[in-house]
């Protein structure tokens, strides 16, 4: 959970980083701290020009008055230039990074995690709750830092040019200072509400951008235009709330600044004509009001931006804080399985999603090399069982091992180089069929490549590809049929070479035309490795070593394919139904 949620405690969870960038930030405020006072020097020109050029007559000074005017704002120019390069340079490593912590963090959570938690939701998070941090972490230094820097300098240069008139011009100051502390009280919620809106609408876009296929089967795309408008009628009205607030403050904050504008100009004109005030000092004086009220002016913009900052920030932190279930131990060793040991043992093991127990004190042993079948109805605790070999989530209770270590004593990585893993829906990545298959092993030779197809059933129809090998196969292999797909799958689990393999219904979603040859291809990949297949097509699990019967997240029946049979179990009634045997 987010450990704070103030404002002070979102910018101090940024300052870690940023301080890889410390000298950048510091030469950054400096030319800043350089840049202020030159911007604020060209007023006094104009008070010397009037008091000294026009009202003296000394024409001849003109000219380098007004050099000198134009070189200190172009010397203060290209230091604000440089100035905002290096700043915003560093804007961009600052957001490189932190969006890279934001990917780590989120490839480190469990399928529990990400199980209860949308997917455009922690995108809107990781891209645009990060960029409006990257606004406040570099605007708001370069805008706070020379925003009050020239606030003071003007504020006094407007006191030294004539006191009275100084004070008075800035009275109005503290008005704005009640009016943002009321603003923020407001927004706080406000900006909050608009950005969770937000990644809501960016789920609900996700989810359908992915499901597209399936709306329009069912020809659902105006119900689903209707739960996306819903979405986005919310986010629209938690905007408005937003604008409206906005835009009562900041009218709100320049009618101060024009009453102190008419207190000066008729302040002034008084003193002047009392004679205790020059015309020229009046004329610099309107200058400087302008760079008075302009930083008060921006100090409110930052202020706020600091507001959705904040809002931001908590989202974007709530990702980092979140607790990580499934963990490795400190310098938690590799594990090392030796030739033809990779077994695999359940001992009592007890698991559940929240409240509802999956497995109940299960326990078997898979032999190396042995074929293991997970069967019995939906939701009996077979995938489950698949999903905690490889840890992606951990027993409740009991242990997992293989080759005789509890694979919560060794590192993720390891463990899961020793797998491979075929499931029902393939997974393909938009790139080349190369890149697909490399993605286990992106060291692989051309000739071990098509050695692991042809042995997959997938070398003949590659090659029959516009472009064989480097064919784009588009989002998720949607320009291959699903045998295709799952040929591709097994080529990429050749490759790898596992000790352990993991087919969760690797056939169920092919056409029949395929299923032989993709059978085919398993069994030629199954050779030799410890193997736990699920599927409800009994003519890959009747050739299994040891079935494994599962009911309400129990092993009721255990043996082979005959022996079930001869039992005249669960087993045997489930084969009866599927085979059409009486």
């Amino acid at each position: 959970m987010a450990r704070n949620n103030d404002q002070t405690g979102v910018f101090r969870r940024i300052l870690p980083y940023l301080v890889p960038y410390r000298r950048r930030i510091s030469l950054g405020v400096v030319l800043l701290l350089i840049s202020t006072p030159l911007g604020a020097f060209h007023p006094l020109v104009w008070m010397y020009v009037v008091n000294e050029v026009i009202g003296k007559n000394r024409h001849n000074m003109l000219l380098p008055a007004l050099l000198v005017m134009f070189a200190v704002q172009g010397i203060g120019s290209a230091i604000e230039a440089i100035k905002s390069i290096l700043l915003e340079g560093v804007g961009q490593r600052f957001v490189f990074d932190l969006r890279c912590a934001i990917y780590s963090r989120l490839q480190s959570q469990s399928l529990a995690y990400h199980t209860n938690r949308r997917t455009g939701d922690l995108i809107s998070r990781t891209m645009s709750d990060v960029d409006v941090l990257q606004e406040v972490a570099f605007q708001s230094v370069d805008s706070i830092i020379g925003n009050t820097l020239s606030f003071l300098v003007v504020a006094g240069i407007l006191i030294k040019l004539n006191w009275k008139l100084g004070l008075l011009t800035l009275m109005p100051i503290g008005v704005v200072f009640f009016l943002t502390r009321y603003f923020n009280t407001l927004v706080r919620s406000l900006y909050r509400q608009t950005r969770d809106r937000l990644g809501d609408v960016n789920a609900r876009l996700q989810e359908n951008l992915s499901g597209i296929t399936l709306i329009k089967a069912f020809a659902r795309e105006k119900y689903e235009l209707g739960r996306f408008s819903t979405a986005a009628d919310l986010y629209k009205q938690a905007n408005y709330r937003s604008i409206r607030a906005r835009n009562t403050f900041f009218p709100a904050v320049r009618f101060v600044g024009f009453f102190s504008n008419v207190l000066s100009v008729g302040f002034g004109a008084y003193l002047v004509m009392k004679g205790q005030f020059t015309v020229g000092g009046l004329v610099a004086y309107r200058g400087y009001w302008w760079q008075l009220f302009a930083p008060i002016n921006q100090l409110a913009a930052i202020n706020e931006l600091m507001q959705r900052a904040r809002a931001a920030g908590n989202r974007v932190f709530e990702l980092m804080d979140a607790d990580q279930t499934v963990t490795d131990l400190p310098n938690a060793p590799s594990l090392i399985i030796k030739p033809g040991k990779a077994d695999v043992v359940f001992e009592n093991v007890t698991f559940g999603y929240g409240a509802t127990r999956t497995l109940d004190a299960v326990s078997f042993k898979a032999a190396a090399g042995q074929m293991v079948a997970l069967v019995g109805p939906s939701g009996a605790g077979k995938t489950t069982v698949l999903n905690l070999v490889p840890r992606f989530w951990d027993v409740q209770q009991g242990a997992v091992l293989v080759s005789g270590t509890d694979v919560r004593s060794v590192s993720q990585e390891s463990l899961r180089s020793h797998m491979a893993i075929v499931l029902q829906d393939t997974f393909l990545f938009d790139g080349t069929v190369r890149a697909n298959l490399l993605y286990g092993r992106p060291d692989a030779t051309q000739e071990e490549i098509e050695k692991a197809a042809r042995a997959a059933n997938a070398h003949d129809f590659i090659l029959e590809l516009p472009q064989g090998y480097n064919t784009e196969i588009g989002e998720r292999g949607v320009k291959l049929s699903g045998g295709q797909k799952q040929r591709l799958s097994i080529t990429r689990a050749f490759l790898t070479n596992p000790d352990i393999l993991i087919l969760d219904e690797p056939t169920s979603s092919v056409e029949p035309e395929s299923e032989s040859i993709i059978t085919q291809a398993l069994e030629r990949l199954m050779e030799g490795r410890t193997t736990f297949v699920t599927s409800h097509r009994f003519s890959l699990v009747r050739r299994a070593d040891q079935i494994l019967v599962f009911e309400a997240g129990k092993i009721v029946e255990r043996g082979t394919h005959e022996s079930l049979m001869a039992a005249h179990g669960l087993y045997a009634s489930m084969y009866s139904l599927q085979m059409g045997v009486h």
